[in-house]
């Protein structure tokens, strides 16, 4: 058995969305502790986004955890732009990752691999409920209507992004991606593993 550690280390120089917070760290020491406080956006790095970053009903403390624990597909995507249904495999798992090979970066990039609105419908008909990407969004930086994540958290799916898989080929795994339990945050950092119980080829 291996596990893959799916989540980029997010550091205080982390690339972020724009206008969103990077990470600052704030730590106070006595002669036998260290405590630290921190703030950052709840996009940063490895993340799930719930139904209420659209403001539907549903906050992270609130997803439905079964649906991050489980058998999970990764397809290999090669593309630079919108990412299309004749761009996918045949769906055979409720849990779909996207690797583009697009992350992670040191610097923002805001020409990233996204998901048409056609390859969403594709999916939720698939009963897709968890899709997952390597990229900072499944919506292009330019789509401010977010259609592809209206269309995601409409049908019942839950959003990961900027997951790094750089280590994981094509093939099936069982993931882990649980997120904080805070009450009334839209999204949380997660800490994605994948667990791959044969050998799976890289590439």
């Amino acid at each position: 058995m291996r596990i893959i550690d799916i989540s980029p280390l997010v550091t205080q120089s982390s690339p972020v969305y724009p206008g969103d917070d990077p990470l600052s760290v704030k730590f106070c020491n006595s002669e036998k502790t260290i405590v630290s406080t921190f703030q950052m956006s709840a996009h940063l790095g490895a993340h799930i986004d719930a139904p209420l970053h659209l403001k539907r009903c549903g906050d992270v403390s609130e997803v439905d955890l079964s649906a991050l624990i489980g058998p999970c597909q990764v397809m290999q995507v090669n593309r630079c732009k919108a990412i299309e249904v004749q761009d996918l495999d045949e769906v055979c798992c409720s849990r779909v990752l996207l690797k583009t090979g697009f992350g992670p970066r040191e610097k923002w990039s805001s020409d990233f691999p996204h998901l048409s609105e056609q390859a969403i419908r594709y999916l939720a008909q698939a009963g897709v409920r968890v899709i997952g990407i390597d990229t900072p969004s499944i919506d292009s930086e330019s789509d401010e209507n977010l259609s592809s994540h209206v269309l995601a958290i409409d049908s019942g799916m839950l959003i990961l992004e900027n997951l790094d898989l750089t280590e994981v080929g094509r093939g099936l795994y069982h993931l882990v991606a649980l997120p904080l339990k805070i009450q009334g945050l839209e999204a949380s950092p997660v800490r994605a593993v994948l667990i791959d119980s044969k050998e799976n080829p890289i590439g």
